[in-house]
């Protein structure tokens, strides 16, 4: 085991893509305080800013409150990290395996452009989770991404295959531009959800106003649904089953095959 303590409160954020198992996984203690990170526009090494216990192996404990520390995480493939506070902006992506624990809440783009493995978060998320980087046309690829708290705008955006799962409330345009995959939302969901998706899932537990770009196909009660919901309990959620879902298809803007699928709550299903 390795433990990173962090040894003070920052000023300005740190980029920490260093602290992988990729990397670290071989090195001995004094190898890894030499490991190289960046904070503003300054070369440093993690043994400024982190106390370093323990040496070779795959698995990281991150000590301390790191919500200015950037891209804990970034490009893994292998081992586990866990983070015992918060973390910034950034963290787990472009994972392609292993996993990732969080104590505490995260910034923006947590997973983004993630490939595989699974990332844990225990508090709330920022924007973009597992969504695509601005200018990119492919977000999350892989992988599952469970949040037991809140997550902001854009979840999911571009989305091409994978799971995430928000146990709390989710932002507006949940699935954006979405290509495949799965969501669950098992709060409420904000505005626009699904917005220009061309296919993939989108599970609601609670009613959401809709897009007229979306077309209610009756009501379903699917073991595809519970299928997800059941993968969704073994990662520590605990949404209802056994239920009916209204299935809505669209968005009729797009190539319109994907589908939202709101657990029936009552029939009065609005749309905007």
């Amino acid at each position: 085991m390795i433990t990173l303590t962090l040894k003070g409160k920052l000023s300005i954020p740190l980029e920490a893509d260093s602290v992988t198992p990729d990397n670290l996984h071989d090195k001995s203690n004094h190898q890894i305080k030499e490991q190289t990170v960046y904070w503003g526009n300054k070369k440093k090494t993690i043994g400024d800013f982190f106390e370093v216990e323990g040496e070779r192996s795959d698995r990281i404990t991150v000590v301390g409150d790191c919500a200015k520390v950037k891209l804990l995480g970034h490009k893994m493939s292998f081992g586990a990290v866990h983070v015992k506070g918060n973390t910034g902006y950034n963290t787990g992506s472009y994972m392609t395996g292993g996993a990732i624990t969080i104590d505490g809440n995260t910034a923006d783009y947590l997973g983004a452009m993630m490939e595989g493995g699974l990332i844990d978060l225990k508090g709330n998320a920022g924007h973009f989770v597992g969504g695509a980087y601005k200018g990119e046309t492919a977000g999350m690829t892989g992988g599952e991404i469970i949040v037991r708290g809140n997550v902001g705008h854009e979840t999911g955006s571009f989305m091409r295959r994978g799971l995430i799962a928000v146990g709390g409330n989710a932002g507006d345009f949940t699935g954006l531009f979405m290509l495949a995959g799965t969501i669950v939302v098992l709060g409420k969901a904000g505005e626009r959800v699904g917005a220009n998706m061309s296919r993939g899932s989108i599970i609601l537990m609670n009613q959401a106003r809709l897009l007229p770009s979306f077309l209610e196909n009756g009501v379903v009660a699917t073991p595809a649904v519970e299928i997800v919901l059941g993968r969704v309990r073994e990662l520590g959620l605990a949404p209802a089953g056994g239920g009916r879902y209204v299935r809505h298809t669209g968005d009729v803007n797009a190539v319109g095959r994907g589908e939202i699928l709101m657990r029936v709550v009552n029939r009065n299903h609005l749309q905007v």
